[in-house]
């Protein structure tokens, strides 16, 4: 599969990286598994959020990964 340098920009610290990647979503794939950990959440972790103020977000639904070369 063919490779291409993606820019994945950090819009919260205005930080950019230069990642090597076949698509899009695999290059932010690979920048988000440094800053992030995802894990199922557990009803207790639900309840303690949400006691602190958080909301459950829906996500959007993820678009196709087709693209096309514009240089």
């Amino acid at each position: 599969m063919t490779q291409r340098i993606y820019s994945v920009s950090n819009t919260t610290d205005n930080t950019t990286r230069l990642v090597m990647a076949s698509n899009p979503a695999q290059a932010l794939r690979h920048v988000a598994n440094n800053l992030f950990d995802v894990k199922a959440a557990t009803a207790i972790d639900v309840a303690n959020l949400m006691a602190k103020g958080a909301v459950v977000e829906q996500s959007k639904a993820e678009e196709a990964t087709t693209e096309t070369n514009q240089e």
